[in-house]
């Protein structure tokens, strides 16, 4: 029996091991994509015209229940105002490239004041309803802006305010060549300060040489993934961490300015990217 129980530990374990690795890749694989555009201008609009069926299903619910001409009423009419104003200004902002997480935060804010009313008090099926599908419209609309959100509360992070517009997709595009050309200018420079250096052609040049083609090649592939709209947070955090060796062996060797200066060019150029995917980074200094 111990025997038969440790065979049968040994398998579960093996099991186990076997699909940790496929729970990881499926977490980064079902990472959405960055939304362009277009895509959150529709998302947007949606918001909007789902507002506007919910409202008239809501009116007409009130009318016909003992909230009609009540307090109550006038309060749900106040929330849903409030709603439809930051719901344009959010609008209004993002056709002039300047829409933030906490223009979408504000919007959501309002949204949890209608929630808790219509959790509260049983509106006809067609409001429920209607309500249901803006909610799944405002979840969409949080996913596109990476805004934590949950339905039952919410708590404004402290840095909200701070947190930059929300890059356009030819802006993107714009950054990534600024990337691709900068690699270039730091490539030619380290290669001329290790030429003359205590490095050329030890292991160690090996290496810096190994990491920058790491580097060139997920740059590249991000590139690709954002041409074809499937770049994803993952795709950016790969970048970084290819970047991340070239940066830790700079601080282990000292070379000439030329190249340090390029680097840090690249570095502020890398950050720029880690924010207009939402990547948490840091650089180990």
């Amino acid at each position: 029996m111990k025997r038969k129980f440790r065979l049968i530990s040994l398998a579960a374990v093996g099991f186990l091991c076997l699909c940790a690795p496929l729970g990881v890749q499926a977490q980064v694989i079902g990472q959405p994509y960055r939304l362009s555009d277009k895509e959150v201008e529709k998302i947007i609009r949606q918001v909007e015209s789902r507002a506007e069926s919910f409202r008239e299903s809501l009116d007409a619910s009130l009318d016909r229940s003992r909230l009609d001409g009540t307090k109550r009423e006038d309060d749900i009419n106040a929330f849903i105002k409030d709603f439809d104003e930051h719901t344009k200004r959010l609008h209004d902002r993002f056709d002039a490239h300047k829409s933030v997480a906490s223009d979408v935060e504000a919007v959501l804010n309002r949204a949890s004041f209608i929630e808790k009313f219509v959790r509260r008090h049983r509106l006809s099926d067609r409001a429920q309803k209607d309500w249901t599908a803006l909610q799944a419209s405002l979840d969409d609309l949080a996913h596109a802006y990476s805004v934590s959100w949950r339905w039952d509360g919410y708590s404004f992070p402290g840095n909200t305010p701070d947190l930059a517009y929300r890059l356009t997709d030819k802006e993107i595009e714009q950054l990534l060549h600024r990337i691709e050309q900068q690699a270039t200018k730091f490539r030619n420079s380290l290669d001329t300060a290790l030429d003359r250096s205590r490095l050329d052609g030890t292991r160690r040049e090996d290496d810096i040489n190994a990491f920058i083609k790491e580097f060139d090649q997920e740059v590249k592939r991000l590139h690709d993934r954002f041409d074809e709209r499937k770049s994803v947070a993952a795709d950016v955090q790969a970048v970084l961490n290819r970047s991340d060796r070239i940066n830790d062996f700079l601080r282990r060797h000292r070379l000439t300015d030329g190249a340090q200066d390029e680097w840090l060019t690249l570095k502020l150029n890398l950050d720029e990217l880690a924010q207009a995917y939402g990547v948490s980074w840091r650089w180990r200094y």
